[in-house]
């Protein structure tokens, strides 16, 4: 099988020497506005006819004409130059956070509580970039983030070491309970997240601080099924406060603060820099900041 050919070895300056030709109708006057000499140009286009294999100029008395394949060439030389312009005002806007795509991952609590805010700051600066979220769980979503799948995730820390993280907010966690009961006693019922997760590590650390051991008989990693799940009477729970005492019908917390979780955004390891991606953690963080101060 014959192997494709090897594209020309041109360079852009063979492409803008041309078109200045053309523009400017003499060498002489193209050298001037180039701000080369007159020999450097006719060497240049000398080497560009070379690479090409065919002539680009003819004389005419004491001058040099384009040739129909100059004028070709001229063109198409232009054509490229724009597109050469166009690539450099795309790589520019995407350095500066200006466009491109962005897929962030978030939990579901901090994309329902303490994230809008930063979502809708996002594509309010930023309209040229395209934003898209993904909900999942901490375990899933550094997965996600490993396999190339999301630019940035904001999880519950803690996480592997290696990752670039930054604290974007923190939780509180509070004990709660079905209606009418002050204090879970020792045959309570318990629904919490799923044994293994980042939430559940840290819940248990806090309840066997309290020297709680629960009998758990409801998981799931969606906080607003087990708050739904508390407001039924199925059993207690510890949840963010965000998540229980939010909206119609709030939860009432038994006690004093529990604990906290860290929510992390996190990239990952030798990510390069991405002005998009750095960006949104500073809407986030100011977001989460701000949910703090108003809790």
């Amino acid at each position: 099988m014959e192997e494709d050919a090897l594209p020309l070895n041109l360079h852009l300056h063979h492409l803008a020497y041309l078109r200045e030709v053309e523009r400017s109708g003499t060498f002489t006057a193209a050298a001037r506005r180039l701000h080369i000499s007159q020999s450097a140009l006719s060497q240049a286009l000398a080497e560009f006819e070379r690479r090409l294999g065919v002539p680009l100029f003819e004389r005419d008395g004491r001058r040099r004409s384009l040739t129909e394949a100059g004028r070709e060439a001229a063109r198409f030389a232009s054509e490229v130059l724009g597109r050469a312009t166009e690539l450099r005002a795309w790589a520019d806007a995407r350095r500066a956070g200006g466009g491109g795509s962005l897929a962030v991952g978030m939990i579901d609590a901090a994309s329902l509580y303490v994230l809008p805010s930063a979502v809708s700051a996002f594509r309010a600066s930023h309209p040229g970039v395209a934003l898209r979220v993904v909900v999942d769980t901490t375990e899933a979503l550094l997965e996600r983030l490993l396999r190339f799948e999301i630019d940035l995730a904001v999880v519950v820390g803690p996480v592997a070491p290696g990752f670039e993280t930054v604290e974007v907010a923190r939780e509180p966690l509070r004990l709660y309970g079905p209606p009418g009961q002050t204090a879970p006693g020792p045959e309570a019922e318990w629904i919490l997240y799923p044994a293994g997760s980042h939430t559940r590590a840290v819940i248990d650390a806090a309840l066997a601080a309290q020297r709680i051991v629960p009998r758990v008989t409801l998981e799931s990693s969606n906080p607003q099924v087990l708050r739904q799940l508390v407001v039924l009477g199925f059993g207690w729970s510890v949840l963010p406060e965000r998540v229980a005492e939010d909206g119609p019908s709030p939860l009432r917390p038994s006690g004093d603060v529990l604990g906290e979780r860290t929510l992390l955004g996190v990239r990952r390891p030798g990510a390069p820099p991405d002005a998009r991606a750095e960006a949104f953690l500073a809407l986030a963080v100011a977001a989460g900041s701000a949910a703090r101060e108003g809790a």
